[in-house]
Order: structure tokens, then sequence, then C-alpha cells
């Protein structure tokens, strides 16, 4: 079943560099404004930590999410600030019991990335597709 275009809020391939939490700021607001949302598309962007702290903040009221794809939202940043940004976002994503699907591939995060998902991924018992390609996990990950 497909979900309703006014259930979407999607960035998809912008090419958006958020960095703070001033340059997310007006897409959070235009994000607030969507009632039930069921599907994020932020892949094709690139957010560090302060705005992907900024982005859980928003998220949290979002409970009705089912598919969030954040594929290739990390280009050019550094391990640290996307494992803080992988820790916040997961970290808001785990409470939401209708999420099904995540997409976090082309992101590059290495075993670094898989740490700071393993609280979601041990509690988060209802997703039922994950797309974790080309992140460089490695035998660590």
């Amino acid at each position: 079943m497909a979900i309703p275009a006014d259930r979407i809020y999607s960035l998809e391939g912008k090419g958006l560099k958020l960095t703070t939490a001033e340059d997310i700021a007006p897409y959070l607001e235009e994000l607030r404004n969507v009632e039930n949302l069921e599907e994020l598309r932020l892949n094709g962007n690139t957010i560090g930590a302060e705005a992907a702290q900024a982005l859980a903040s928003v998220l949290k009221t979002k409970s009705t999410l089912k598919i969030a794809t954040l594929h290739d939202i990390f280009t050019s940043r550094l391990k640290d600030e996307v494992k803080q940004s992988v820790i916040a976002i997961c970290g808001v994503l785990v409470d939401f019991p209708n999420l099904i699907e995540l997409n976090l591939s082309d992101n590059a995060f290495g075993p670094l990335g898989a740490e700071a998902m393993s609280e979601f991924l041990s509690k988060h018992t209802g997703l039922q597709v994950l797309k974790l390609n080309n992140n460089g996990l490695g035998i660590h990950g």
C-alpha cells in the first residue's frame, strides 16, 4: 500500500550541506508541519552532528514514521561526527513502534557507525527491512 504524499517529507537529492542547527532549521519547520509522517527521505544531503541533534529533537514528535531513507547523508563528515549523528537519530527511532524500514546505505560509517547503531538494533524488534550497503563495516561491523 502506497504512502499518501501528504505523509511523506523529502529533501531527496538536493545536495544540501546541513552542518548546524541553524542550517537545518527551515527544513525542520517544514517537517514539523507534516502531520502523521510515515516516510522521511533525506538521502543525497550531508548532515552534521549538530544538525542531526536538531533533527532528532523534531523526529521525537513523529512516532508514526514507517520508512526512514537516510542513505548517503554523511558525505564529507568525520567519523566521530558521524557516530554522534547516528546515535542521535537511532536513539529516537528506537522508540518508533511503526518503523519497518531503515536505509542507512552509502554512509561509509565503518565500525564506529555500527557501534552507534547497536542499541537500536538490539531493541527495535519491529524493523522488517534494514539496508546497510556500502558502509565499510568490515569484520568489526
